[in-house]
């Protein structure tokens, strides 16, 4: 049973590590060429963004998830593998923090229409008796 468990988690972190390095690539590959509408892509940036998000969480996860496996079944080989992915993963996000500032933050609700009367020059007042 010990072999099979080990045979399992073997081929699950080798798994792992062909999604991280072919798919993943791809799905930012695949995200960029619909977001500028080139190939099939609709040129919709918003119809992008769900594969973009996909991609950078399993871009971010894997590494991390497969660092934690790894050391844990005392795969040496493995640790350092997503070790080094993790560190490329953090090198990667701070770049892109440095070069997008402001970058994942929503800019909140638009400013809401004033509620009290304003009067404007020039022209009728919407205010009540004026």
């Amino acid at each position: 049973m010990g072999e099979y468990r080990e045979a399992v988690v073997s081929i699950l972190l080798a798994l792992a590590a062909v999604v991280w390095l072919i798919v993943v690539p791809l799905m930012f590959v695949t995200g960029a060429l619909t977001a500028y509408g080139i190939g099939f892509g609709s040129g919709d940036p918003a119809a992008a963004s769900p594969t973009f998000t996909w991609a950078s969480w399993l871009g971010a996860g894997i590494p991390v998830v497969g660092v934690v496996v790894s050391v844990t079944t005392r795969r040496r080989g493995w640790a350092w593998f997503y070790g080094i992915a993790v560190a490329v993963v953090a090198v990667v996000a701070l770049w892109w923090a440095g070069t997008h500032p402001g970058a994942g933050t929503h800019p909140g609700p638009p400013p809401s229409e004033p509620r009290h009367c304003v009067e404007r020059s020039g022209g009728d007042s919407d205010c009540p008796g004026g």
